[in-house]
């Protein structure tokens, strides 16, 4: 809601998307290069804030944005975690480094205090040397990755005839043209366009490994999602346990071979071996950050963002420029002098690839303060620009939301969404009944590279990160300084209503997250 009273910044929304095509993707300025962000820095002089906040809010936003817009070690702490700690798998000693350089990062910004939180994950893995061997006339290389979290093979592998699945729906079972049981399953794919295309392949594959699993099928290999031969690293189940039958991706053009071969009758008998690496129960650690609120310094906002990737990239997109972000908000919000009504806490989750593990596991660490928290802000879509929030179906929030981001109302941060949905941190501060805000972003190249082997810094569109960071900091500031909340902590029975209203009952039955919300294990409790 707009107040006559409020001033803007006057920030040219054209300005910033020529200023984006102005660069590479994610090419750093020099000193002879012009600086795109020169005219919105300089703009950043206006006061706008909610009209019934203090004259903190009004101060910190011109300071904030010149800050994000302007020169800062954003773009080096984003190198260093990509390129010289590369992929961050959970339970792996890069994700410890990794959890070292986010402690680092936030007392380089200047935060109040920062340290680490332990959980544990119930099962550490790593891949060993995956191959396929086909052992039947016509052989030829087959590329392909194992699926995250998938069981070893037994020694020498298995070996097998691989029968098509087709998508591996009830009526594709009905059809098989080969008994399943005993045999290694190819499964179709669709290609990925789409972030609803990606959800989709989430929600399909428990039924597809239930099926192969009760028709006796010893492993299943999936058909990349992806074309050239573009590989990936996924995990199909949501709690953090082994799977239940040993998978791999395969390259999209030998699935499609492997198919043909099938289609004209050809017999494919293969060697399937996964010597993946697993471990026990692990500690791991979200890392935790705050700058203190001068009044309500028990009551604080969450910004937040996952540090663990896949390791076949160097998890650039997915989720380490997000990581950089939060620690450049808190570093811009530091440099201002000034301190929010509230708290801001700046989290770092581990485990979120496993089923958002270290999420949960600060909800449940944190269970007896979450009365104090007024909201959780979530970055998990790459460097696309931000168009404005997904609200997990909290509608009553979107006001005050737009009060706080008035400073950049020429940016068009208003394209909210009230949709509820599994697959990123804000889930379990939502079974929670805290209002939750995560981050609706351009999809530019977020998609193609996704969880994949081209998810490399290159891909991080540095510009685009600089705006919402901007965006990130003034909407934690402005959050925490309201003097009012966002909206009331839903109740158990409210957060039971939202959750069949928005349809993410549906979500969380499909994943099997439904029987730990049932259970009590995830959740307010009654």
């Amino acid at each position: 809601m707009r107040s006559p009273k409020t001033g803007l910044l006057m920030l040219s929304l054209a300005g910033i998307l020529l200023a984006g095509s102005a660069l590479t993707a994610a090419a750093q300025l020099s000193p002879s290069q012009p600086d795109p962000l020169a005219r919105m820095r300089e703009a950043a002089g206006a006061q706008a804030c909610s009209t019934d906040d203090s004259s903190a809010c009004a101060a910190a936003a011109p300071k904030i944005i010149s800050s994000a817009l302007g020169a800062s070690p954003l773009a080096e702490n984003l190198r260093r975690l990509t390129d010289e700690i590369g992929g961050r798998v959970t339970g792996s000693p890069a994700m410890a480094r990794a959890v070292a350089w986010g402690v680092a990062g936030f007392r380089d910004a200047g935060v109040d205090e920062v340290h680490t939180e332990k959980f544990t994950v119930p099962v550490t893995w790593s891949e060993g040397n995956s191959r396929i061997d086909i052992l039947s006339s016509a052989p030829f290389a087959v590329h392909m990755v194992s699926v995250a979290w998938s069981p070893a093979t037994p020694a020498g592998g298995i070996e097998a005839d691989v029968v098509d699945a087709g998508m591996g729906n009830e009526d594709d079972f009905a059809r098989l043209r080969s008994p399943a049981r005993g045999a290694i399953l190819l499964v179709h794919s669709d290609v990925l366009r789409t972030l609803d295309g990606l959800l989709a392949e989430y929600m399909q594959a428990p039924a597809v490994i239930s099926r192969a699993s009760a028709a006796g099928a010893r492993a299943i290999l999936w058909m990349s999602t992806r074309d050239e031969m573009l590989l990936y690293r996924h995990l199909t189940n949501m709690d953090g346990s082994l799977e239940k039958l040993p998978q791999a991706i395969v390259a999209r053009e030998d699935a499609e071979r492997l198919a043909r071969n099938l289609a004209a009758g050809n017999k494919v008998r293969v060697r399937l071996e996964l010597p993946n690496k697993i471990g026990g129960p692990a500690e791991q650690e979200n890392v935790v950050a705050e700058i203190r609120g001068r009044e309500k310094p028990d009551e604080f906002v969450v910004l937040g963002a996952h540090l663990d990737s896949w390791e076949l990239g160097t998890g650039a997109l997915d989720n380490g420029c997000n990581a950089a972000l939060v620690i450049e908000a808190a570093r811009d919000i530091h440099l201002t002098g000034l301190r929010p009504r509230r708290s801001i806490r700046f989290i770092l989750f581990s485990g979120e690839e496993q089923g958002m593990l270290g999420s949960h596991a600060y909800t449940m660490a944190h269970r007896a303060e979450l009365d104090r928290a007024l909201a959780a802000i979530i970055f998990d879509e790459g460097s696309g620009r931000v168009t404005g929030f997904s609200l997990g179906g909290r509608h009553e929030i979107e006001p005050g939301i737009h009060e706080s981001l008035e400073p950049l109302a020429s940016w068009g941060i208003n394209k909210d969404t009230y949709d509820a949905f599994l697959g990123t941190d804000n889930l379990d501060f939502l079974l929670e009944g805290i209002p939750n805000l995560v981050a609706n972003q351009e999809e530019a190249n977020y998609i193609p590279n996704y969880h994949a082997s081209s998810d490399t810094y290159d891909k991080v569109n540095l510009v685009n990160l600089k705006l919402n960071t901007a965006v990130a900091a003034l909407l934690a500031f402005s959050v925490a300084e309201h003097s009012a909340p966002l909206g009331h902590r839903l109740s158990r029975a409210e957060i039971a209503a939202l959750l069949q209203q928005t349809g993410l009952d549906a979500q969380m039955k499909t994943a099997d997250i439904w029987r730990s919300w049932e259970g009590g294990q995830r959740g307010r409790q009654p």
